[in-house]
């Protein structure tokens, strides 16, 4: 299931489906535990891209980092099998203005990457290799379709992802298909 993102005008919402180790919950999460992932090639990911310095800090991390900045602790659900983090905004962030047209860009220009871009290069990443997994023969207009970006994006990311040896494209663009590693 892919990674949900809900944006607020006073908070945001990642959701993802999960499956936590027998006996676990969310009080377990908020204290000292050890790392188990569930699926050890995304951790893989996360750890590779240098969001994951120890196994097992994740959640202590996100919330020492918020403390840091004067936010609250975000909350932690579990709802069946998706776990849910909702983040409030801090009050001076928020917003009284109507929200920019969309033709109107509010990304940081190109040559500022902060830890938010590249967090959000390796969540369409994760989604791009799922995606490939169940349905290997996919286009690139289809994923773009799917996954609501530009055609432009994905090839960008399936680029960065050849680079490192997580897919490879076998045959050609109309007859081939992906091979996920």
């Amino acid at each position: 299931m892919p990674i949900q993102i809900r944006v607020f005008d006073d908070a945001i919402i990642i959701s993802n489906s999960c499956i936590l180790p027998e006996g676990w919950t969310v009080d377990t999460l908020m204290k000292p535990h050890d790392s188990k992932p569930y699926n050890p090639d995304i951790a893989n990911v996360f750890y590779r891209a240098g969001f994951i310095e120890n196994w097992g800090q994740g959640i202590q991390k996100i919330c020492d980092e918020c403390e840091a900045i004067g936010a609250e602790i975000p909350v932690y659900e579990l709802l069946g099998t998706t776990l849910r983090i909702q983040f409030k905004a801090l009050e001076r962030a928020l917003i009284d203005q109507p929200k920019a047209p969309k033709h109107q860009s509010t990304k940081a220009p190109k040559h500022q990457s902060t830890k938010a871009d590249n967090a959000l290069e390796i969540a369409m990443a994760v989604k791009i290799i799922e995606i490939l997994q169940k349905e290997p023969a996919v286009s690139q207009d289809a994923l773009a379709k799917r996954l609501d970006t530009t055609r432009r994006i994905i090839q960008k990311n399936i680029n960065i992802l050849k680079a490192d040896g997580r897919i490879k494209r076998i045959g050609g663009k109309r007859y081939g298909h992906w091979e996920v590693y």
